[in-house]
């Protein structure tokens, strides 16, 4: 196990374990400075972003002189990090002159015992072992590491053509330099800054992979803004870069799903001054995205898409868990859908919508109102009345029964959890097998479950008869928010749009444009008591 030391905006964290530490953020953020401080800090080895991987020819030095070129060189970018780094020549001179003093070892052990097993470190050199690497990943080349490297490609109808390796493609090289780098290395910890550069995305998982399990004693730390190169690193740990040379350490990635480590990489990083981050359901593409971050439209809250209701809940409680530093504070929204009141107010820092989802937020009164007058609709009002008598209508025999159902059978699983968690574990089995065998609620379970069917089915029934307001809130909208577009003259892509262009109007804006400003001024009016407040 290595730790590193990680500074935070709270001070210096220590990241244990012995897998990649991957740390993301924008350009302009100051990766780089804070690489080269985590190197120091750590006592690491760094691989720069700037790199010289060009190779016009390797001197022939002594084990010694080239050891010794190589320290100049990476303190020298170490101390100015804005060079590009030079050792690679070098480098391959070390590993020259290495390869060479370690095949005199081996013809004098041959010598001293003749067939006697030998050292695998003899015949196991860092050329060997480079060359095995680059050759696994470009198939059909063959490199040969000498004084005069080439490689060997194979083209159609079993031709060779054999080229230096001054003209590898910028790829080629690279592999070799970092190939290189990762055998030599020295220290426990290796910060390699832009590791996905010059290569296919396949390539540089794969490559990753291999170098990883080449040095299996090192621990790896990756400085990226590639975001799916950084979800490509097996049970990484994963760091926002901050400004002032800090990084903000997210969870453990087993603690939430990874689309969601994405999301916050995502949103997160590059909010770089996100203050909050905020939860909801749905995935990239639903609607619950592009309303609520028109809503919370700052520079301090990031909306990130988590998934379902009890994933959205799970990743607020793992964010509020300190976790991760202070100063990032965790929110969420949740669809009622068919949930008990019980269960959408039991975390105080995950807010159910006043209405059953998001897509509801047309279909409710005001917001309705609004955006139809923003349309020219004549008489709203009516518009309204005779979209609510469609959207109800829809809720009749089978349709309504399902709603019922479904709203019964999720109320009878969370109150079964309740029934049974009074159950205690006891030295005797047969006495907790009896206490699990006769749990039972008041009355029996027939009772019970004829109680909370009728209570599900005289709710529904009243809020499909009642106010607009308990329609809304209680009968899945999905089936009935574009009715609600017709009504107002919209397609349903039309209506999205205008209201998140309403929602991100500056107040400049809403003075040069009165009909959308008005659109923006009713929508903050209705949504502000209903929402978590637009900014951190």
């Amino acid at each position: 196990m290595t730790d590193i030391s990680l500074p935070s905006p709270t001070g210096t964290l220590t990241v244990p374990g012995t897998r990649p530490l991957v740390i993301i953020g924008p350009n302009g953020v100051g990766k780089t400075r804070f690489g080269v401080e985590l190197t120091r800090k750590n006592a690491a080895e760094r691989v720069a972003a700037l790199r010289n991987v060009e190779i016009p020819e390797i001197p022939m030095r002594t084990m010694q002189q080239a050891s010794q070129d190589v320290r100049n060189a990476l303190q020298e970018v170490l101390n100015s990090h804005w060079r590009q780094s030079y050792e690679l020549q070098n480098l391959l001179a070390e590993i020259l002159a290495d390869d060479r003093e370690q095949a005199v070892a081996y013809r004098k052990a041959d010598l001293a015992q003749p067939g006697c097993e030998k050292d695998v470190s003899l015949s196991n050199t860092r050329l060997i072992r480079i060359e095995r690497i680059w050759n696994r990943h470009f198939p059909g080349r063959t490199i040969s590491l000498d004084y005069a490297p080439t490689v060997t490609r194979m083209i159609s109808g079993g031709e060779q053509i054999r080229y230096s390796i001054a003209q590898m493609s910028e790829g080629e090289r690279t592999a070799l330099y970092l190939a290189a780098r990762v055998v030599s290395c020295q220290s426990k910890v290796l910060l390699i800054d832009e590791p996905e550069t010059f290569f296919h995305p396949v390539l540089a998982k794969n490559l990753w992979d291999d170098l990883e399990r080449e040095a299996s004693d090192v621990r790896f730390v990756y400085i990226t803004h590639d975001i799916p190169f950084a979800l490509s690193r097996y049970g990484a740990r994963f760091a926002i870069a901050r400004p002032e040379n800090r990084a903000e350490l997210l969870p453990e990635t087993g603690s939430i799903p990874g689309e969601v480590i994405s999301e916050v990489l995502g949103a997160a990083s590059f909010s770089i001054n996100a203050s909050r981050l905020v939860f909801c359901e749905g995935k990239p593409g639903s609607l619950d995205l592009p309303i609520l971050r028109a809503w919370h439209n700052s520079p301090n809250t990031a909306v990130v898409p988590a998934g379902g209701c009890n994933a959205v809940r799970e990743c607020v409680a793992v964010f509020r868990a300190g976790q991760v530093t202070q100063g990032l504070t965790a929110f969420g929204y949740v669809d009622r859908d068919a949930w008990p009141d019980s269960y959408l107010t039991s975390d105080p820092n995950v807010r159910p919508h006043p209405f059953s989802e998001i897509e509801a937020l047309f279909c409710s009164e005001p917001v309705f109102i609004a955006l139809a007058k923003k349309n020219g609709v004549s008489d709203p009002h009516a518009a309204y009345q005779a979209f609510l008598a469609e959207a109800r209508a829809r809720f009749a025999g089978p349709t309504l029964n399902k709603e019922i159902l479904q709203r019964a059978k999720l109320r009878v699983e969370l109150e079964q959890r309740s029934l049974l968690n009074p159950i205690k574990t006891n030295p005797d089995l047969s006495q907790v097998r009896s206490e699990f065998v006769v749990a039972a609620p008041v009355g029996g379970w027939p009772t019970y479950l004829q109680r909370v069917f009728d209570e599900e089915d005289a709710r529904l029934q009243d809020s499909l008869n009642g106010p607009a307001e308990s329609f809304i809130r209680d009968f899945p909208a999905k089936s009935y928010y574009k009715e609600a577009a017709k009504h107002m003259g919209y397609v349903p892509e039309k209506m999205v749009e205008t209201l998140v262009t309403a929602l991100q109007l500056s107040d400049e804006e809403a003075a040069h444009e009165k009909s959308l400003g008005e659109l923006r001024d009713a929508l903050v009016a209705y949504l502000s008591p209903r929402m978590l407040p637009r900014d951190a």
